[in-house]
Order: structure tokens, then C-alpha cells, then sequence
């Protein structure tokens, strides 16, 4: 199976395609997911606050003198219980959190599907990328171990090299030719791989089975089309946030002059500022409706960019995967297809 032809315009603009063909879907997953994200920062704010506020209370006690130091000891682990036993509920939410969301936006991006009412769920496609992603980190581990071991290689060659010529001025200029040789060899080999492996999330998606590294397969002939529409997506991420980013903090900045002036005259009008003036000074600021406005501008802005910015480059992978099956995608029965220069070896039938 070969697909229909690469279309480096399509595959740059694969997720404003889709945008455009269901612009509100979009929106709700991005205001679903701003919801769900405020939700558990303050479940992770009400855990974590009470510690923090509790060690800010010791630190004065202490420093007032008001505190022994068993007391000081007791009253620290009676507050690194709680917080301890927080961090794995809070990481594991952010986990479960960051995998529906991917979930949701492979689900539009590749098969232009939103989940009914609340676009997050935990089901077959979140256990399958849950899969997928736990691939990547073991070939992440095991490409560590390589690069370590390429790295050190080098090194011993480039020492070689060195030792060899007795330090002189050409036994130098060979060590550090080696040395870029190795380091440029390490990251195009990095670069390859990362590229080829990229579509396995998709790929899952539109399969609705474990794809991982069919994704090598689905990149084959296609390697440079990949590299260059993600290179351009790059540039445009880039160019987009600087002339947005720069918008953005224009308006964050108006909005928050009215605050940074009356700060600057609380500073010059006392030289005893307490924390309670402080406190005065930011509640009457912020109760003025033209900041908050300028403020919840700033942000919503923000997290469009940044929800824009994410989905294009994710666009490129799932394009991939959408252009390699569109001669329609395999039974729910068909095993893994590899060709002969998958890094895996060939399937049975082509081997």
C-alpha cells in the first residue's frame, strides 16, 4: 500500500483543511480542553497551597524566634505527608489529561471525529495511543543508550586521533573533524528516526489498531516530503509567534500599565510598603473592568496560538498517516506490514 501522492501544500496546512471544515468542533475541543486544564490547576493549587503556605508560616516563626527546632521539624513532616502523597494524583491526572486531549485532536486531525458532547473519553483509542506513546519512550530509552554509547565511541577515536600526533597543531584540527563528523552523524541519525516514527500516533488512529513502526513503512519515499513540511511548518511557527507573540505582549502590557503605575507611585510615595498595601493595590486594579478585559484578551490569544501552533505541527504526521491509507485502511484483523529496510526487519511474506 502506497497512498495517494505526498502534497507538501496540503500536508503544511493539513489541520487548517480540517479547521475549515468544522471550525466550531475545533473551538469546543480547545475550550473543553481550557476547561479541563483551570479544573485540575485548581485541584493542584487546593493540594498543593496548604504546604507552601504552611512552610511560609514556619519560615516566620522561625525567623521571629517564636519556633524550636524539634517543633520546627515536627510540624515540617506533619506538612510533607499530605504533599507527598498529592504528587502522584496530580502527575497522574496530567498524564490521563495530556492523553485524552491527544487523543481528541488525532481523532479530528485523522478521521475528522469529534466524541459527542464532552470530546474526551477514555476508551480504545485513549488505550491504544497510551501504547504507542509507551513505544516512544522505550525507544527513546534505548536510543539514549545508543547515542551514549556513539558518543563514547567517538570520543575514544577522537582521543586516539589526538594522542597519536602528540598534541600538535594537526592532531587538534583532526579531533575536532572527527568530533563534528560524529556529533552531525549522531543528530541526522536522531533526525531520521524521529521523522520516520512521527506518524505512528495517527497512523493508530485511522488503523484503530497499535501502529508503531508501520510508521516507517508509511514514510517510505516520502522521508524528504516530511522533513521539508516540517521544516516550513517550523518557519511558520516561528515567524506567527513573533509578530502574534509580539501582539499579544502589547496588549498584556496595556492591560497591566494601570498596575505597573500605581506600583511605581506606591514605591515612591513610602518608603514602608507592607504586603496588605499590596494586596489594596492589585484588588482595586484588578477590579477595573478595562484590565481584566485587556488580560482575558491577552490570554485567550495566547491559548489560540498556542492550540494553532501545536495542531499544525501534529498536522504533518497525521496527513502522513491519513495520505499512506487512503486507499482504504486495513481490516481490524491485518497484521503489521514492514518492508525490506524497516529497522525491524521485513515481514513473513516480504522477507
Amino acid at each position: 500500500m502506497t497512498g495517494k501522492a505526498f502534497d507538501i501544500g496540503e500536508c503544511i496546512f493539513f489541520f487548517f483543511n480540517r479547521f475549515g471544515k468544522n471550525p466550531l468542533g475545533v473551538i469546543w475541543i480547545a475550550v473543553c480542553q481550557a476547561v479541563v486544564v483551570i479544573a485540575l490547576s485548581l485541584l493542584a493549587y487546593m493540594l498543593l497551597a496548604p504546604f507552601y503556605a504552611g512552610v511560609f508560616e514556619l519560615a516566620m516563626q522561625e525567623a521571629n524566634g517564636s519556633l524550636g527546632e524539634h517543633e520546627a521539624e515536627r510540624q515540617m513532616l506533619s506538612l510533607l505527608g499530605p504533599f507527598i502523597a498529592s504528587i502522584p494524583l496530580i502527575t497522574l491526572g496530567g498524564i490521563l489529561a495530556a492523553l485524552m486531549f491527544q487523543a481528541a485532536w488525532l481523532r479530528f486531525l485523522t478521521r475528522g471525529e469529534i466524541a459527542a458532547v464532552i470530546p474526551f473519553r477514555l476508551g480504545g483509542d485513549e488505550l491504544r495511543l497510551l501504547g504507542v506513546n509507551l513505544l516512544y519512550i522505550v525507544v527513546g530509552i534505548a536510543g539514549y543508550l545508543g547515542i551514549m554509547m556513539a558518543v563514547g565511541v567517538v570520543t575514544l577515536v577522537a582521543a586516539g586521533v589526538f594522542a597519536g600526533t602528540d598534541g600538535s597543531l594537526a592532531g587538534g584540527l583532526a579531533t575536532g573533524l572527527i568530533a563534528f563528523i560524529g556529533v552531525l552523524t549522531i543528530t541526522i541519525v536522531v533526525i531520521v528516526f524521529c521523522i520516520r516514527l512521527a506518524s505512528a500516533p495517527a497512523l493508530t488512529f485511522v488503523d484503530r489498531r497499535v501502529r508503531f513502526f508501520e510508521s516507517w513503512t508509511a514514510s517510505k519515499g516520502v522521508f524528504w516530503n516530511l522533513a521539508l513540511s516540517y521544516l516550513v511548518v517550523a518557519g511558520l511557527i516561528l515567524v506567527l509567534s513573533i509578530i502574534l507573540g509580539g501582539l499579544i505582549q502589547l496588549i498584556f502590557l496595556g492591560a497591566l500599565m494601570p498596575l505597573i503605575m500605581d506600583f511605581i507611585q506606591l514605591a515612591e510615595g513610602s518608603s514602608d510598603v507592607m504586603p496588605q498595601d499590596v494586596i489594596d493595590l492589585l484588588q482595586g486594579v484588578m477590579g477595573n473592568p478595562a484590565v481584566v478585559t485587556g488580560l482575558v484578551t491577552g490570554l485567550v490569544l495566547a491559548y489560540a496560538m498556542q492550540i494553532a501552533f501545536e495542531a499544525m505541527w501534529h498536522g504533518v504526521g497525521a496527513y502522513n498517516a491519513v495520505r499512506y491509507r487512503a486507499d482504504g485502511a486495513p481490516e481490524e484483523t491485518d497484521s503489521p506490514v514492514l518492508t525490506a529496510d524497516h529497522p525491524a526487519g521485513a515481514s513473513p511474506s516480504e522477507g
